[in-house]
């Protein structure tokens, strides 16, 4: 036989409405905290941040640039020395 209890309920009613899973061990009035947390997010969400992709790399040790390709992805010599900004919500 359980016994339900207030934190059961903003459990179940978290899941349901978020689609968030809460931690049952915290304080009731840290998952209260959590909820309103997540509402205030539902009402007013972050914008998309924009996606920066590298456009002018330079080898740290020629001082030569060069357009950025995929194929310099990784390489430890290259600095990024120019970005081109996306947004994030294409």
């Amino acid at each position: 036989m359980s016994v339900k209890t207030e934190k059961d309920d903003l459990y179940k009613e978290t899941i349901s409405t978020f689609d968030v899973k809460l931690d049952r061990r915290l304080k009731l009035s840290e998952l209260k905290d959590q909820v309103e947390r997540l509402q205030m997010n539902k009402d007013n969400p972050v914008p998309a941040a924009k996606l920066r992709i590298p456009k002018i790399v330079k080898n740290i040790f020629t001082g030569n640039e060069f357009p950025y390709t995929d194929s310099f992805a990784g390489l430890p010599d290259l600095e990024v020395t120019e970005w081109e900004e996306l947004d994030g919500d294409d």
